[in-house]
């Protein structure tokens, strides 16, 4: 066998590393034999139509929100009929069905209260900024007429100046807009009543007038809003604390299929050792089906957390108040790193195949005795690692027991089958044999048993505790005296061994921090219901945040958690330092430093996203305001093209193409619909309103269904209440009211086609200036994502660093205790890691909607971004795992442990390597600025394995511990390399060199 692979150091520089793709881009990336990433545009076209036909089902939840949704525009278009109803709105009676569907009535209740909130206050907001415009455009027209016959007519100074306040108020909408996500569907609606106001009392002489055009549209809105409003609490109502429990549900049940795809993983990858090319992509996709489980897992963690604080917010009748809410999503969320590291161990199971691979390709021709020694080695290795396997699919079965139990606690499925005597009869059974099933009372001592010893049973079925594990290793490893002769088959049979304590230590710990779930879902079964009123409504809430409000210090660098203790994080962990300006020190600065930060929004990218919008509405709006256009503008409508531009207009070109073909073909869709609603029963206004409902109800439907989509359904939407609306309005007012208003009328099959156009012209404006004068693209804006993401990884793994130099020394102290190192260090960890994900989801979402952008030029390198993404997910993967597997260092006397009696250093400098934190800046800075790595910037390197198996290590268990970190850290910091290249192929290297060919030999300087 071969004593020198490509691949048989971690720190050899010239190492052929094979690339790997995380799955949550399974759609554009796949592993290959080697392991490399290939695009596979019809694999993932045939996905995702399949994902798209399987979410394509019709169950309860989704028929009763699509009836939910659909009532409240077709009631108030059936409102449209009463006399009353129409004469006091008039032309604008339209607007109330719109509004009502903003409500969102598929939001359960705490959330709808909320955005509901949001809604009327910029409602008013708007209604208030509309007061002050036609209030100074009234007194523009009053001191710039002379004659008081002449105030009715066209006045260019009151129509300025109601124009420049549309304009500053569009620039705020989308502005708002961009810097908030949160609210953007409030900021639209603000725009467009606007949008509705602002031309028409620009026009108006006098301040009544202004106030009756005003208070018409906003009681349209009102009225829509408190329609759509009452409709979606009582209808079918929905709780926070119900959907809080259907999260949990999902997070247990995603956690089940962690479990079996870990276990698929385990059987297919690591016992098979796979090596033929279908077995390999057998392999490749068990992992994916693995890493895809713990991402909707991650998610679902995150939205129960999310929806815990809603649910505190419900006053209801049950056991769950605050405090067990906020501890449930803190159990929850504490499973996330050894669920997490499961999934990294997988993959290095993978690359541990792969590795094998190559060098057993690169062995064949190696002499028989090496190839002997390394056969007896596995023989003596293969009998402790069933074991470890069988002991593995007992935690795994244990834990699937136990999520049934907790599901059993929370009465998400239902207790066993009563007055069937052969169950009980078996139940009865199994007690005496000293099983317990989920639901049982004993059940938590069971599952206890089988993780709290550590025990692997070994091949004579005799338990084998952690001690007894170690010294088995001990005996097991390569003896090495000289490193040299530290050969790849050794190396790799040590990873293996490795990747084997792994999933046993993850899964022992994972049921630990399972258990705790488990025991706090049974003391919440034994308490009694009770009104559950929330904290802000108590007055004591109040009285200890005012008694509080001074003594609690902010979010600083240092906090004095006792006599001799001092926790310092760092002066630019919550304070960042600007270079073009040192702290305030006195009054007068303090003021100007918030000045400055305000007169920062105008040279934001936000900002110039508000421009762009209020040159879109300019660009159709104009029309409103100039007086040989202006009746034009009122007779055809295009309010609904201003109405689209507000809809349609997104940030980057990609999502703005996407959206443009989607928001397009829902506008035809709805004039096709309008026709056949229209003619299919003879113009007859009853058969109107049914069919309308059944297209709300279709509409509906797609709400409920595809939510990433709702700018689509709604502009489909708007534009079938603005064909069929408008066309009940005229039949209703009759042809001569609408002329009068100076408003024409077409025949419906011409105003359908016409409307249509019209809406189009607006998506088309709106798309000309995203990418006008020049284009926010998916390409940028994934690099600045991924470059931001670079460097908040810089600083989650110096929180993790500082973990696990902190449990080295011994001075971590309790996690929770709020006074000591460790919780403030877990706090910080917790709260970059939430901004990581944010940034890595905008990141994600970027990548997705590159196909959609045109690209002008050379190609985008999409396939290296893609396996650039899938590194930094495995990255913090292996992060998460270094911390999580440092507990076991911890010591009741850290000067007992073995690495204190080393004055080398030895232990930290192979479980911290150095150089992460700062070539992670490096590359942050390169991708973010484009420019140039520095020169000769050298592959990071960790201390060889052997210097760690070849040193006297007594029989202590925190040494396995240390063993697994430093295995962690290999992959890490092989990653962390290729990362490098990949980032070196973007941007290139600041490296002037110069080379000369000749016809016999290569000439090259620097």
């Amino acid at each position: 066998m071969a004593s020198k692979s490509p691949v048989t150091h971690p720190d050899n520089r010239n190492a052929s590393i094979p690339e790997a793709a995380s799955p949550s881009i399974s759609g554009v990336l796949s592993r290959s034999r080697t392991g490399s990433t290939v695009y596979r545009s019809d694999t993932a076209r045939r996905l995702q139509l399949k994902s798209v036909l399987l979410q394509q089902t019709l169950d309860w939840h989704t028929a009763t929100m699509a009836i939910k949704a659909s009532i409240p525009p077709a009631v108030l278009v059936c409102a449209i009929q009463s006399n009353s109803w129409i004469n006091h709105f008039k032309t604008n009676a339209y607007l109330a069905p719109i509004i009502s569907t903003c409500v969102l009535p598929a939001l359960p209740r705490a959330m709808l209260i909320r955005h509901n909130i949001r809604l009327t206050f910029v409602i008013v907001l708007a209604y208030c900024w509309a007061l002050l415009a036609g209030w100074c455009g009234v007194q523009a027209r009053h001191h710039t007429t002379h004659s008081l016959n002449d105030t009715s007519a066209y006045n260019s100074s009151a129509e300025a100046v109601v124009a420049i306040f549309l304009i500053f108020w569009i620039w705020c909408t989308f502005t708002v807009k961009s810097a908030f996500p949160n609210w953007g569907l409030q900021c639209t609606l603000a725009g467009i009543f606007t949008v509705a106001t602002l031309p028409n009392i620009a026009r108006a002489p006098t301040m009544p007038e202004v106030i009756d055009e005003t208070n018409v549209i906003l009681e349209a809105f009102l009225v829509g809003q408190a329609v759509g409003f009452v409709n979606a609490l009582i209808l079918f109502p929905q709780s926070c604390r119900g959907l809080f429990r259907k999260d949990v549900g999902f997070c247990l049940d995603e956690l089940v299929a962690v479990m079996q795809a870990q276990r698929k993983c385990m059987e297919e990858t690591l016992l098979k050792k796979a090596s033929t090319i279908g077995e390999e992509e057998n392999g490749s996709s068990s992992i994916g089906q693995l890493e895809g489980a713990l991402q909707r897992f991650v998610n679902a963690v995150e939205k129960s957390r999310q929806d815990s604080e809603y649910a505190a917010c419900e006053i209801s009748w049950g056991v769950f108040d605050h405090a067990k809410l906020e501890e449930i999503s803190s159990l929850l969320l504490d499973l996330i790193p050894p669920v997490s590291g499961l999934s990294s161990v997988a993959d290095m199971l993978q690359l541990h195949v792969d590795g094998c691979n190559i060098t057993s390709d690169a062995g064949d021709n190696s002499d028989s005795d090496e190839a002997g020694n390394t056969t007896s080695r596995d023989d003596g290795w293969q009998h402790l690692e069933m074991a470890m396997d069988q002991n593995s699919r007992q935690m795994s079965d244990t834990i699937i027991k136990g999520v049934e139990h907790a599901k059993l606690r929370l009465k998400l499925t239902k207790r066993r089958p009563m007055f069937k005597s052969y169950r009980v009869k078996n139940t009865d059974e199994e007690h005496e044999a000293g099983i317990t099933q989920p639901g049982d009372v004993t059940f938590l001592e069971s599952f206890r048993d089988v993780f709290s010893h550590g025990r692997v049973l070994s091949h004579e079925n005799e338990d084998m505790n952690n001690k007894e594990l170690l010294d088995c290793y001990i005996q097991h490893r390569p003896q090495i005296g000289n490193l040299s002769q530290y050969t790849s088959e050794m190396h790799y049979n040590t990873l293996r061994y490795f990747l084997f304590l792994h999933s046993q230590t993850i899964l022992s710990s994972l049921g630990e921090e399972f258990l705790k779930l488990l025991v706090y879902f049974d003391e919440c079964y034994t308490h009694s219901r009770r009104l559950l009123i929330p904290r802000f409504l108590q007055p004591r809430y109040w009285i200890e945040r005012f008694i509080s409000r001074g003594g609690v210090p902010r979010d600083g660098a240092s906090q004095n958690t006792g006599a001799q203790t001092s926790i310092k994080l760092g002066s630019s962990f919550y304070n960042p330092k600007n270079p073009d300006h040192l702290p305030p020190s006195n009054f007068m600065e303090t003021i100007g430093d918030y000045i400055r930060k305000i007169s920062s929004i105008f040279r934001s990218d936000h900002a110039a996203y508000g421009l762009r919008g209020a040159c879109a509405i300019m660009t159709i709006g104009i029309i409103a305001f100039l007086h040989d256009s202006q009746d034009f503008y009122f007779a055809q409508r295009f309010l609904w093209a201003l109405f689209a531009i507000l809809l349609s207009m997104a940030r980057t070109a990609g999502s703005s193409t996407f959206l443009l073909l989607g928001r397009v073909l829902g506008t035809i869709a709805s004039m096709i619909a309008s026709y056949i609603i229209w003619y299919v029963v003879d113009q007859k206004t009853p058969g109107i309103l049914v069919f309308l409902w059944l297209w709300f109800l279709v509409l509906g439907y797609l709400f409920v269904k595809f939510p990433d989509f709702f700018s689509i359904w709604f502009v489909a939407l708007v534009a079938s209440i603005v064909m069929i609306g408008n066309e009940l309005q005229v039949r209703k007012l009759g042809k001569e009211a609408i002329i009068k208003s100076g408003q024409v009328v077409y025949p419906p099959y011409i105003i359908f086609p016409y409307r249509l156009a019209v809406v189009t012209l607006g998506v088309l404006t709106g798309y000309f200036w995203t990418i006008f004068p020049y284009p926010l693209s998916e390409h940028s804006e994934l690099r600045e994502n991924m470059a931001k993401a670079m460097y908040g990884l810089a600083r989650y793994y110096m929180c993790i660093q500082q973990t696990i130099l902190a449990r080295l020394s011994g001075n971590f102290g309790d996690i929770s205790d709020k006074t000591s190192p460790g919780f403030h260090l877990q706090a910080a960890r917790r709260r970059i890691f939430h901004r990581y994900q944010a940034l890595n989801t905008r990141a994600k979402t970027s990548f997705q909607f590159l196909d959609w952008e045109f690209s002008l030029g050379g190609r985008f390198p999409k396939q290296t971004y893609g396996e650039m993404l899938s590194i930094l997910e495995r990255l913090v993967s292996y992060m998460t795992l270094s911390s999580y597997v440092s507990q076991e260092l911890k010591a009741p006397d850290a000067t007992s442990s073995w690495w204190a009696h080393d004055p080398t250093g030895t232990a930290q400098v192979h479980l911290t390597p150095g150089g992460v934190t700062t070539r992670m800046i490096i590359l942050h800075s390169a991708l973010s600025r484009a420019h140039p790595l520095p020169p000769e910037l050298e592959e990071l390197g960790i201390p060889h394995l052997g210097e760690f198996l070849t040193r006297d290590v007594p029989a202590d268990e925190r040494f396995a511990a240390a063993a697994l970190i430093h295995s962690v850290n290999w992959y890490l910091i092989r990653d962390i390399n290729r990362l490098t290249e990949l980032a070196r192929e973007l941007v290139g290297e600041l490296n002037f060199s110069f080379v000369i060919v000749h016809d016999n030999y290569i000439e090259s300087g620097q």
